[in-house]
């Protein structure tokens, strides 16, 4: 909100929204920085989304409150692998890699004590790894996303084959394009290590990424709560691998394929230093389509058979996907693979362009089996994200994405929040009981307890009290 006063009638209303802020701060997962009085008795004064996102992530702020523990895990993901022995390398990679796992169950945590820690490390580490700017040109920001980690989404229905595909597209990435990067080092010194990005065209080469993370969701039972994560079991080699990380990550019942921390986890293993980032998603259906709000780029996996030229043009997760895998091409079902491919591609023509320079939707061929096509998926990768940061459209799905998330924790904040509130949760409970009678439709009840909400925050008493002065 802003206000906007005379500074010398009116400092008692400044006064009440000064305190009102800093009753919010003292429950606020992230602490805020007290403001001078002399702030709030100026003609105009109000609060950027900017100027608030600075002061939380500002070094001074975000470290007040931080166990040691937090501290250390800090410190440790912020530490670089790269060291002239190798053995320290070694070592440093390892401790890297264990801080990113005890980082990822903190932030997954719903204890109260935990979240407010996540809450700090996620800051701590945004600070550091991704300073604020006031201006920006879009050259500036696509600067910086290339240096960032490239965020891939794996999705397609259950048996699809997805953690195969990864387990093979990734030893792919880590090992044989990272032999032919070293021979290309050494015979031209044109690739440099740690980025995705060849020069302006795609075709040209490649380059090739240090390290890769893979994010694995898996479902989690509507019954128990409980889930298996299983998904890490079929990437047994790229597992083991000493530049992988592969971490499965429950559901918990969030619909849409991934889960309420997936975009934290994504960031914890970009400070991390990893810079290819895979989300696998759950079984999808059609309509499930969260996982565009967390990822820079969507590949569709799709088995041989899957469906024909109607299945392609239905709305939903097919026109969402920047690119199309059929699964499986090898052996007896390489001839319905090839129809398949047929059939998306003469779809793909149908639908609407949603990504400028991104006409049709490629559709590849690819076998985790045999590792057919992972050369032609990678291609297709690279000329993507290309195209996306030479428009521009990269860093704006960025900012998309980054607002679409802040809504999404503001609503499971305000569920929380209901829930733990003892008068809250008695109200809800007379709510069911009317509702189960009969009395009640479950809009209203829904919309008196968001009101009763609102009434027990501390801003609205001291809007209260301002309105009866």
């Amino acid at each position: 909100f802003e206000v906007r006063q005379p500074p010398t009638e009116h400092c008692t209303t400044a006064m009440l929204h000064r305190n009102a802020i800093l009753r919010i701060g003292k429950s606020f997962p992230v602490p805020i920085e007290p403001l001078p009085m002399e702030r709030f008795c100026k003609p105009a004064f109000g609060f950027s989304a900017l100027a608030t996102k600075r002061r939380l992530v500002s070094s001074s702020s975000v470290s007040e409150g931080m166990t040691k523990q937090t501290r250390v895990l800090v410190e440790t993901i912020s530490k670089p692998d790269h060291d002239a022995n190798p053995e320290v390398e070694r070592e440093n990679r390892m401790k890297r890699r264990l801080a990113l796992s005890r980082s990822i169950t903190l932030v997954e945590s719903r204890s109260k004590l935990h979240m407010k820690q996540a809450d700090l490390l996620l800051g701590n580490l945004l600070g550091r790894s991704a300073p604020q700017r006031t201006e920006g040109s879009r050259d500036e920001h696509v600067a910086e996303l290339r240096k960032s980690s490239f965020r891939l989404g794996i999705a397609g229905p259950p048996g699809a084959g997805k953690s195969s595909f990864i387990e093979t597209f990734g030893l792919f990435v880590l090992d044989k394009l990272g032999y032919q990067r070293s021979e290309m080092q050494d015979n031209e010194g044109v690739y440099q290590k740690g980025s995705l990005h060849s020069g302006n065209n795609a075709s040209s080469g490649y380059q090739f990424p240090s390290k890769l993370a893979v994010i694995c969701i898996d479902p989690s039972s509507t019954l128990s709560g409980g889930s298996i994560l299983g998904d890490k079991t079929r990437m047994t080699q790229l597992s083991r691998h000493e530049r992988a990380f592969v971490r499965p990550s429950p559901s918990r019942g969030t619909l849409g394929g991934v889960s309420a921390y997936t975009d934290d986890v994504v960031s914890l293993c970009q400070a991390a230093g990893y810079d290819l980032v895979i989300v696998e998603t759950v079984g999808l259906g059609q309509s499930e389509v969260e996982i565009t709000e967390g990822v820079d780029m969507l590949i569709l996996i799709v088995t041989p058979g899957g469906g024909d030229e109607l299945q392609g043009v239905k709305k939903g997760i097919v026109e969402l996907a920047d690119m199309l895998v059929v699964n499986k091409a090898d052996g007896d079902l390489l001839p319905a693979a090839r129809r398949t491919a047929a059939d998306y591609k003469g779809a793909m023509h149908f639908l609407r362009q949603r990504v400028e320079g991104w006409e049709t939707i490629p559709v590849v061929m690819a076998s985790a089996n045999t590792g057919y096509g992972m050369e032609n998926v990678w291609a297709e990768i690279c000329k993507f994200r290309n195209v996306t940061l030479s428009n521009g459209q990269l860093v704006e799905k960025r900012k998309r994405q980054a607002s679409y998330w802040m809504w999404k924790h503001i609503r499971d904040m305000i569920v929380a929040r209901t829930k733990s509130d003892p008068l809250l949760r008695m109200k809800a409970e007379a709510m069911e009981h009317d509702l189960e009678e009969g009395l009640i439709p479950p809009r209203v009840a829904a919309s008196e307890l968001l009101t009763s909400l609102s009434q027990r925050s501390p801003l609205s008493s001291e809007l209260s009290l301002e309105r009866k002065e």
